[in-house]
């Protein structure tokens, strides 16, 4: 390949996928996108019913893990993100959640974010989404991300919502429209059956173009900068260093964890830390990796009586031989179908104007992260607390690239995000105990007291909580003193340099961050080609 381009875009997830495809759409400009992982071709990645084995295959996954959790008793937790093609939107559940239009709001008004109202993210949401099931005014067609609803559900599923409604929930059919709060169906990146990932969306048509360059199994070390100006990137590809110059722009699109990273092993970030390691400082930065927020889940599981569920046993066994074969042999049937479809937008008790707690229904027995795969049937209900006040932040191991950044959330260092997820685990053990389930429901199995004290649930979510996968904020935008980014992505008090992905969220969005993602570099692919 050439060793030198008009824009260098490190990292192909959500963000660097869409970036890839506007950048080189009118062929005027070269591009190349450098990813540290490898292709995208596993029939895990592909399939939907195989969710569980992305999220642990480490020859996608970065298989990232967090320092102990003061507040979690001490534990590490697993945090996986993608390594792949697509990124985490080739390893997540799929599900397209925008979060609420006043998050955007906020960005401007609260953090001096301009060009990121709520209308703005709409209008950028719209235009690149093909959605089967909803249209106008809040959803896109002929976009080339395709959303459709999960269907058919399971029929616990289908017993889940009316359980909500037990609980005096509304109905709502789209939690992407006018409102969040309520219950139904989850919207999926789905496309003929199968996972519709940014790569498959925006990179592989775009990879068709002569003056767009893909290199997978490029691992980064560094960005190149002289008199204040990003000028490429010093990479590694089978174990040969090389640099690859960028005309116009370094672009960084890691995510929120390999983004910051990246910025410090280039002498970008704290002073003080950077010379710990034997960083040279080549622009102090106080903000990179502060600000870390993310949405910290709870889990509540119970066992059911009938072979209803998703799951392994030997009355399944028939009807899971059939599913198997037809996926085989005809690419449809069950295997298709996304196993976490039941939504949920509710209130904890010291929510705010939003809902702030996500209900995330599984018709299956699930573990953490699907590391254990467990026998028989059951249904597990999973709520996360939506807009945290805790704050974490990265920091470097070493100066090596290969060493990854240490992760510390800060989880549950707020007494109001303690409330809001015990209120969650009460939640969700009551839902699981409702009438709608009568037939089906046999015993809790978590947590195993369900009717315990409240200091038993705290205690119970504290040594239970996991992430639910959603970290921002590391280079967040604004105009405050620990801002990474100025509000077009670019990285304050250097030329030629930006970052594009979840890390610039000022705040994190309430709900799943792929879609926002995907959002915050279609308007950053405005903001560069308006500048050019």
């Amino acid at each position: 390949m050439s060793d030198v381009f008009d824009y260098v875009i490190v990292g192909a997830g959500s963000a660097g996928c869409v970036l890839a495809d506007r950048l080189s759409a009118d062929g005027r400009s070269t591009v190349c996108v450098l990813e540290a992982g490898g292709k995208d071709e596993k029939v895990n990645i592909r399939t939907p019913m195989l969710l569980q084995f992305t999220i642990t295959d480490p020859s996608i996954n970065w298989d990232y893990w967090t320092e102990p959790q003061k507040n979690l008793k001490d534990r590490k937790l697993y945090w996986p993100r993608g390594k792949t093609l697509g990124g985490s939107s080739s390893i997540n559940a799929m599900h397209y959640m925008r979060g609420a239009l006043e998050n955007y709001d906020s960005w401007r008004d609260d953090y001096g974010c301009e060009g990121w109202s709520g209308q703005e993210a709409l209008e950028a949401f719209k235009r690149v989404e093909n959605n089967e099931d909803h249209g106008l005014p809040w959803h896109g067609k002929g976009g080339p991300l395709n959303v459709k609803t999960i269907r058919p559900l399971n029929p616990l599923t289908e017993m889940y919502f009316n359980a909500c409604r037990e609980r005096q929930m509304p109905e709502n059919p789209d939690h992407n429209g006018a409102s969040q709060e309520g219950f139904g169906p989850y919207q999926v990146t789905q496309k003929g059956g199968k996972r519709c990932s940014a790569a498959d969306a925006f990179l592989k048509p775009a990879m068709q173009r002569p003056n767009l360059t893909v290199v997978t199994g490029a691992l980064c070390h560094r960005v190149l900068l002289e008199d204040g100006r990003a000028t490429g990137v010093r990479v590694e590809v089978d174990g040969e260093e090389k640099d690859v110059i960028a005309r116009k722009e370094v672009i960084l699109s890691g995510g929120a964890l390999n983004s910051p990273h990246l910025l410090m092993l280039s002498g970008i970030g704290p002073a003080d830390h950077l010379r710990e390691h034997g960083i040279s400082v080549e622009h102090d930065l106080p903000g990179v990796g502060e600000n870390m927020q993310d949405h910290l889940d709870i889990m509540a599981r119970a066992r059911t009586s009938k072979p209803t569920s998703i799951g392994y046993s030997l009355r399944k066994f028939p009807a899971t031989a059939r599913d198997v074969l037809q996926w085989m042999f005809t690419g449809s049937g069950a295997f298709t179908v996304n196993p976490v479809q039941g939504c949920g937008f509710a209130r904890s008790s010291v929510a705010g104007d939003l809902p702030d707690l996500q209900l995330v229904f599984i018709p299956a027995l699930a573990s953490p992260h699907g590391r254990e795969t467990l026998t028989g049937h059951g249904m597990s209900l999973h709520i996360c607390h939506l807009y945290p006040k805790s704050r974490g932040r990265l920091t470097l191991k070493s100066a090596d690239p290969r060493d990854h950044i240490v992760i510390d959330p800060n989880y549950l260092d707020h007494e109001e995000d303690v409330t809001a997820m015990t209120d969650a685990l009460e939640m969700a053990s009551d839902i699981l105990r409702s009438s709608a389930f009568d037939g089906e429901y046999k015993y809790h199995d978590l947590p195993w007291v369900p009717s315990a004290s409240r200091s038993e649930l705290e205690d119970d979510m504290r040594a239970r909580a996991e992430t639910l996968y959603h970290p921002t904020s590391t280079c967040a935008m604004g105009t405050g003193e620990l801002a990474v980014t100025d509000p077009q992505c670019r990285v304050r008090g250097l030329e030629g340099l930006r970052v594009v992905d979840a890390s610039v969220m000022p705040a994190v969005p309430g709900g799943n961050t792929n879609a926002p993602t995907i959002m915050v570099a279609t308007r950053a692919a405005d903001m560069i080609l308006a500048s050019q």
